[in-house]
């Protein structure tokens, strides 16, 4: 191999490796620290002003949800032109009881619309609805649900679950662990092509912890969407 040849193939080499190290397309996020990435509903705004964000809280590594310091309120990060990702967390039930909530994604900035895959401990089982509001009862509609021995609705226990967005299809992943899920539901619905994701506190305590989102044009260190285009008022939560 000739000099010339030799030296454009390394510079070559060394622009595809700066390109993939810039093309990370992912952020997550284990709550140790903070990262700016996050903010929660609160509305109204005088309960802000107090220091209210709407039962959220992080602590020694936890997003904590409880709905006794709140209710029916989320804790989002993301933008509206975020598509084809791939969202995941762990998640904690602290009861046995139905509407603890769950998680929300291509959450709409302006109307609140949404995909939500929700969990019920007292029934074991696990539900995929499209919303169009804020609130989660409105417009909602049953996309899939599942039933069955892989959520046996332990409490104080961490599970995984993962949502895979790829055009109008869409996949949840559940079970043990990150490494340890299986597909429980497909569905294909074009309601909404991009949005945030939230986590979804409704009326049980709830704990949730390592974050991750793949998708194109996601960045490692990315403000939430411009709080002009929201209907509502966001408070940025610090890690304690």
């Amino acid at each position: 191999m000739s000099r010339n040849v030799r030296t454009s193939f390394i510079t070559i080499m060394l622009a595809l490796i700066v390109l993939s190290v810039q093309q990370v397309d992912a952020l997550s996020d284990n709550f140790e620290k903070d990262s700016g990435n996050w903010e929660v509903e609160v509305n109204p705004k005088g309960l802000l002003e107090k220091g209210d964000f709407g039962g959220w809280s992080i602590n020694k590594g936890i997003v904590a949800y409880d709905p006794a310091k709140g209710a029916n309120s989320r804790m989002m990060t993301g933008k509206q032109s975020w598509s084809d990702y791939t969202a995941e967390c762990d998640i904690k039930f602290l009861k046995a009881d139905n509407y603890p909530g769950g998680i929300r994604t291509y959450v709409d900035a302006t109307t609140g619309g949404h995909y939500a895959v929700w969990f019920y401990p007292k029934t074991k089982e696990i539900k995929l609805f499209s919303g169009t509001t804020w609130d989660i009862n409105p417009g909602l509609k049953t996309l899939g649900e599942y039933k069955e021995k892989l959520y046996d609705a332990k409490v104080d226990v961490f599970y995984h679950v993962k949502v895979v967005h790829k055009g109008d299809q869409i996949e949840v992943w559940f079970g043990k662990s990150k490494d340890n899920t299986e597909k429980i539901i497909e569905a294909k619905n074009d309601t909404f092509k991009s949005g945030l994701f939230a986590f979804d506190g409704y009326n049980q305590p709830l704990h949730f912890d390592n974050f991750e989102i793949n998708g194109p044009g996601i960045s490692a260190s990315t403000a939430v969407e411009s709080q002009d285009k929201l209907a509502i008022v966001w408070g940025t939560l610090k890690v304690k």
